[in-house]
């Protein structure tokens, strides 16, 4: 399984339990959370493949030293 089947897993099930939410709490409390749990999961995504990147913004080392 690649990133991209994990990452739709990931929002599958979020979609279902936020579809739950939304029959119970209303419409817009569903929604609402649906966008806080994407946000968060996005952030969590970016500052992984950040701190994988060992680019010149990551923590690489200097060869000689």
């Amino acid at each position: 399984m690649d990133a991209i089947d994990e990452r739709f897993a990931v929002y599958t099930v979020v979609l279902f339990l936020c579809s739950e939410i939304g029959m119970l709490a209303g419409a817009t409390a569903g929604a609402v959370t649906f966008a806080v749990i994407t946000a968060g999961i996005e952030l969590a995504y970016w500052l992984g493949r950040v701190m994988e990147d060992g680019g010149q913004l990551g923590a690489a080392t200097v060869e000689g030293e």
